[in-house]
């Protein structure tokens, strides 16, 4: 006998069959709890089936511990990014061992993760699932991960990053704002709108790392040329990033963190929802740092200030987050 109940935000699922223990399991979809029935009675009625509930090491959530644990033991941070991004991975597979994992339990969580982020996005969710399993050195029956990367590339849901020009249009900031007003989102707007940090700079983002006296804030960047990948930078606090801090204080308070989420990605499933509430089309957060960059040029800052600004390297990195309007630029 096999049921589906829903429990909060998660569905349980479970099953019980004469001559075997009973197997009980949440997921985050209906979809995803019915297909997990469906095979652990086809399993058992087989005669296929192996509990491998004991085998703590074989679960995927540990599998992705031991990835973190393999930079750790070295000293070595993950990156905020990345470990918001394996902690998805796994809340979405808590109990699934790494030997029952299909196909299609990796299309769902695909679909599933689909429904918030982009496909450049996934694409990377899924190289870090495959990652964790090719760090473990557990070999799986089938390349379960890959035939399912395969699957979506063949119908264009996952790929590299494409060059966006999408910034605020008339009244979106407004309407953004007022949605948030007194919700902690509002701060991550305004100091991606006024500083062009990215979504996990910003979360990571404490007051003690804000020097008033000099002018400057501390953070941690991407540096492929550091160990670790990251390396300690500093910003300059400029004035519109001033009066944003002044009013998340005012409104917020001073505690440790500006952002009091949980997870880095907290911040874009919030300005989704919203997005998706208020009939904003096509705008995620990260654009956000685009419309940064762009207003800097716009407000006459040369590039070597604005590179200083936003972490870049090249000018061909920066050239990506210049997205300036032809009606802008007419009669100069």
């Amino acid at each position: 006998m096999a049921t589906v109940r829903k429990r909060g935000k998660k569905y349980q699922a479970q099953v019980r069959i004469k001559g075997h223990s009973p197997q009980s399991k949440s997921f985050l979809t209906k979809a995803a709890a019915l297909a997990w029935v469906r095979r652990i009675e086809s399993s058992m009625d087989n005669g296929s089936w192996v509990d491998t509930r004991g085998t703590r090491l074989t679960l995927i959530e540990d599998i992705v511990d031991g990835l973190i644990f393999s930079y750790e033991r070295f000293g070595l941070e993950v990156a905020v990014p990345k470990m918001g991004q394996l902690n998805q991975i796994k809340e979405y597979f808590t109990g699934v061992s790494v030997h029952d994992l299909t196909v299609d339990d990796v299309l769902d969580f695909a679909a599933f993760r689909l429904q918030t982020i982009c496909a450049s996005t996934m694409q990377t969710q899924m190289y870090y699932l495959k990652q964790a399993i090719a760090n473990s050195r557990i070999q799986t029956e089938q390349p379960v991960v890959d035939m399912a990367i395969d699957e979506l590339k063949k119908k264009r849901l996952i790929m590299g990053s494409r060059r966006r020009d999408r910034r605020l249009e008339l009244g979106e900031f407004e309407a953004l704002m007022d949605e948030a007003e007194g919700h902690w989102i509002t701060t991550a707007i305004d100091l991606a709108i006024e500083s062009a940090m990215r979504q996990g700079e910003i979360h990571a983002l404490k007051w003690s790392d804000i020097n008033e006296s000099k002018g400057v804030i501390r953070l941690m960047r991407k540096d492929k040329n550091a160990q670790g990948g990251q390396s300690a930078q500093q910003i300059p606090l400029l004035g519109g990033v001033r009066e944003a801090l002044l009013r998340a204080q005012n409104v917020f308070g001073q505690g440790p963190n500006l952002i009091p989420a949980r997870r880095a990605s907290s911040i874009s499933d919030k300005f989704a929802k919203m997005t998706k509430k208020l009939g904003i089309d096509d705008l995620r957060f990260h654009d956000l740092r685009h419309e940064a960059i762009s207003r800097m040029f716009e407000r006459g800052m040369r590039v070597e200030q604005v590179r200083v600004v936003s972490g870049h390297r090249t000018l061909d990195q920066l050239s990506r987050y210049v997205n300036l309007r032809p009606a802008d630029l007419a009669g100069m």
